[in-house]
């Protein structure tokens, strides 16, 4: 935690989630192209460093100012890794301010917040 935040490495992103539910996620390689959840239709935007949910009323977006204002220097602490239960609990996961972000069962990085989110699984990440 620092000033209210949460920083943590998923997978390879770093990640923060702030104080008000905001999450955002600094990919430690861009993706060439992110597809947005956006009235209905997937929409491919290009040149991805970064994914956020700052806002109830938008879906999850790229976000190309971040400047890796997700990451503490050094890089973010990892997550320790969660003793499953069943197959399907997540490996890793972390909720803060009502955001949530884990690894799944299958690999899958997943985040939500304020009623959106976003995942990677495999070379595009996908918002909604």
């Amino acid at each position: 935690m620092v000033d209210g935040s949460a920083y943590f490495a998923l997978g390879g992103w770093n990640c923060s989630i702030a104080a008000n539910g905001a999450v955002g996620c600094d990919l430690a390689t861009p993706a060439a192209s992110m597809n947005v959840l956006y009235a209905g239709m997937q929409v491919a935007l290009p040149n991805v460093p970064a994914i956020v949910i700052d806002s109830a009323m938008a879906p999850a977006h790229p976000q190309w100012n971040s400047n890796g204002s997700h990451t503490l220097p050094g890089g973010n602490p990892p997550l320790a890794r969660i003793n499953q239960v069943n197959y399907h609990d997540p490996q890793y996961s972390v909720t803060h301010a009502g955001a949530n972000c884990q690894i799944t069962f299958n690999g899958t990085a997943v985040c939500t917040s304020m009623g959106h989110g976003f995942s990677q699984w495999g070379p595009v990440p996908h918002g909604y």
